[in-house]
C-alpha cells in the first residue's frame, strides 16, 4: 500500500508542478510590468522593486495554489483512468474510497497553508505594499534629478537642468500642466528650492515667467518670485495587527467579504476533493472523458456564484459551500464508488 501511495502522490506532484510554476510565471510578469508603471511617477531602485514584487507573492500563491490543487489531482485521476492503471488499483482491492483517503493528508496540509495565507500573510503584506507605495508617493516630489524627462510634482510635469547639492538649489526650470483640458500652463524659472511649510510640499521659483495657453490667447507674466504646493492628498496609512485587522470585518462589510472569500477559497481543496474523483476516475472504453470542461465548470461555478453570495450574507455563503460539497459527495458514490 506504501508503494502505491508513493506512486500516486509522484503522479500528482508531478502534474502539480508543471501546471503551478508555469501560472506563478505568468502572474510574475504581469506584476512585474504592474510594478513597472508605478515606476512611472515613483523612482525605485531594483532592491525596491524586488522587494514590492516579494510583498505580492503570498497573493499570487493564494490564489493560483487552490485552483492548481484541483486541476492536478482531476488530471492524475484522468491519467490513471487513460492508462487503466484505476482498474488494475481496483482489482487489488484498492476502493475509490481508499484512494480518496491517501489524498486527505495532503489535502487538509493544502487547506492549511491556504488559511496561513490568506488570514495572516496577505493581509500583512498588502499592509506592507500600501505602506511603501504611500512612503514613495509622499517623497516622490524630493526626489526630483536633474535631466530627466517625466518626473512629476501635482499636478504639473518639472524638468530640472542642474541642481547645487551642498544649497538644494535648481537652476533653469520647466514645469508643464495640462489637467485642465481646455488649457495649458508652462512656467519657466531661473532658480528654485523645495519648500516645506507645515508638512504640506512646495516648489520656489525665482526669476521666470508663466505661460497660459487657450485655444484664443496666450496669457504671459513674468515674476520674481512664485510658490507652488503639492495638492495631492496623501492619506496616512495606520499598520494593524492581524487581530485588528480582521475584528473590524464585524463594521466594515468589504472587510466581512474578503474574510468569507479567504476562507472560501482556503477551503476550495478539500471541498472539491470528491469533484477530482468523480471527473477524473472512469472507464475509458466504455465513458467519455470531459475532466477540462468539468474543472472549468467547477471552478466557475464556485468563485462565480460564492463571489455573489459573499457580498450579501455570511450565513448564505457558509450555506452554499456545505450544499457545494455534499453534492461533490453524492456525485462521488453514483459516478465512482457504486461503479468501481
Amino acid at each position: 500500500m506504501r508503494n502505491v501511495s508513493n506512486y500516486l502522490i509522484r503522479s500528482f506532484s508531478g502534474l502539480f508542478f508543471s501546471i503551478f510554476v508555469p501560472i506563478i510565471v505568468i502572474g510574475s510578469l504581469i506584476l512585474f510590468v504592474r510594478i513597472a508603471k508605478i515606476t512611472e511617477v515613483t523612482q525605485m531602485s531594483f532592491s525596491e522593486m524586488f522587494l514590492l514584487y516579494s510583498y505580492f507573492i503570498p497573493a499570487i500563491v493564494f490564489y493560483t495554489l487552490p485552483i492548481t490543487f484541483f486541476a492536478a489531482l482531476t488530471l492524475t485521476m484522468v491519467k490513471l483512468s487513460n492508462d487503466f492503471e484505476s482498474i488494475v488499483l481496483f482489482s487489488f482491492g484498492i476502493s475509490p474510497h481508499r484512494i480518496l483517503r491517501l489524498f486527505a493528508p495532503v489535502t487538509f496540509l493544502t487547506v492549511g497553508l491556504l488559511l496561513l495565507l490568506s488570514l495572516a500573510l496577505v493581509p500583512i503584506t498588502k499592509q506592507l505594499t500600501k505602506s511603501f507605495i504611500n512612503y514613495k508617493s509622499v517623497h516622490a516630489v524630493l526626489n526630483i534629478e536633474p535631466s530627466k524627462f517625466g518626473q512629476k510634482f501635482g499636478e504639473w510635469l518639472v524638468f530640472i537642468e542642474s541642481k547645487e547639492k551642498e544649497s538644494e538649489t535648481f537652476h533653469n526650470i520647466v514645469l508643464y500642466n495640462a489637467s485642465h483640458p481646455e488649457e495649458e500652463q508652462i512656467l519657466i524659472a531661473e532658480n528654485g528650492s523645495f519648500l516645506n511649510e507645515n508638512g504640506v510640499l512646495g516648489l520656489t521659483l525665482e526669476q521666470g515667467e508663466a505661460y497660459r495657453i487657450t485655444r484664443e490667447k496666450i496669457d504671459q507674466i513674468n515674476f520674481e518670485k512664485m510658490k507652488i504646493y503639492d495638492t495631492t492628498v496623501h492619506e496616512p496609512f495606520t499598520y494593524h495587527n492581524l487581530v485588528e485587522y480582521w475584528s473590524t470585518a464585524f463594521s466594515d462589510r468589504k472587510r466581512l467579504k474578503d474574510f468569507i472569500l479567504f476562507v472560501s477559497v482556503s477551503l476550495f481543496p478539500l471541498i472539491t476533493l470528491f469533484y477530482a474523483l468523480s471527473l477524473g476516475i472512469h472507464h475509458p472504453r466504455y465513458h467519455k472523458n470531459h475532466a477540462y470542461l468539468g474543472i472549468l465548470l467547477v471552478t466557475t461555478l464556485y468563485y462565480g456564484i460564492l463571489s455573489a453570495i459573499a457580498k450579501l450574507s455570511a450565513w448564505g455563503s457558509m450555506l452554499y459551500m456545505t450544499l457545494f460539497l455534499v453534492i461533490g459527495i453524492f456525485l462521488f458514490h453514483l459516478k465512482v464508488q457504486k461503479r468501481f
